[in-house]
């Protein structure tokens, strides 16, 4: 099990524009429909609050279901930690069901998910709504993480090609300087042990740093069955930020030896 530094970094600049990493990665974490309110209770409580100064300097946040939202919210209080979303709708109104924005910011959300591979396959959320969703949550000052990424494996210009038209789509009209993360993570590798081959994740990046619109900055991500050992991998290809977490982040002795690689000083 790696050891964790302790030593503070500073705040984290943004340079992906110009082909380089973050100096300390980022992270974020969905449970999905996993954990219940006991169980999130449990591993806030247990696993993460335990981490927060770690998991602090890696901006962490988690992604949860709605009812569990102010949960999250009051846990996190004062920690560095935040909690998204994941999910949002477009606007407020008479649309049964759903969430806005606006109310998602005003309980204390930071991060919405806008995208995700599970949503395009099973609602059939398309680029345009994913956009409008990117638009909406920006708009009410929240972080979008936009999910791309393909859903059956494919060769490399095939994904490239996809990646870039589903980023291209949700950036183009955000605001001018507007906070945004851009998540690839190809729907294949969801819940599976296998990760994107480096070479073909390197050249995901690549076109994710060119796709990009001059008045937007998107913190970059990798997700898909990340654990220790993938950042590093990846890493030496590619400058990603950081990385979204799956199972790793729910189990104690795997988050530990994420964050101590995600958090060793770099080598030369």
């Amino acid at each position: 099990m790696r050891s964790i530094p302790a030593t503070c970094s500073p705040p984290i600049p943004t340079s992906n524009r110009h082909g380089t990493a973050m100096t300390t990665p980022v992270s974020l974490t969905s449970t999905k429909m996993n954990l219940g309110l006991r169980q999130t209770e449990n591993w806030i409580d247990d696993v993460l609050l335990p981490r927060a100064n770690a998991l602090g300097r890696l901006h962490f946040c988690a992604c949860l279901p709605y009812p569990l939202l102010p949960l999250g919210v009051r846990r996190f209080e004062k920690t560095g930690l935040t909690t998204g979303a994941q999910n949002v709708w477009c606007e407020a109104g008479a649309v049964t069901g759903e969430v806005s924005a606006g109310l998602l910011a005003e309980i204390g959300c930071t991060h919405v998910m806008v995208g995700h591979a599970e949503r395009r396959r099973l609602f059939a959320e398309d680029d345009r709504l994913v956009a409008r969703k990117a638009r909406a949550a920006s708009a009410a000052g929240l972080t979008p993480v936009i999910c791309v990424g393909e859903q059956e494996r494919a060769g490399r210009t095939e994904t490239v090609t996809q990646v870039r038209r589903q980023a291209s789509t949700a950036l183009r009209d955000l605001p001018a300087g507007a906070a945004a993360v851009v998540l690839y993570e190809p729907a294949w590798a969801i819940g599976s042990a296998q990760t994107a081959e480096p070479h073909q994740a390197a050249a995901v990046l690549s076109a994710l740093q060119q796709e990009t619109p001059d008045h937007v900055n998107p913190t970059l991500l990798y997700g898909g069955a990340v654990t220790a050992g993938t950042y590093s991998s990846l890493r030496r290809l590619a400058p990603w930020d950081g990385v979204a977490l799956g199972r790793a982040a729910q189990d104690a002795a795997m988050l530990d030896d994420v964050l101590g690689e995600l958090l060793e000083p770099a080598r030369p």
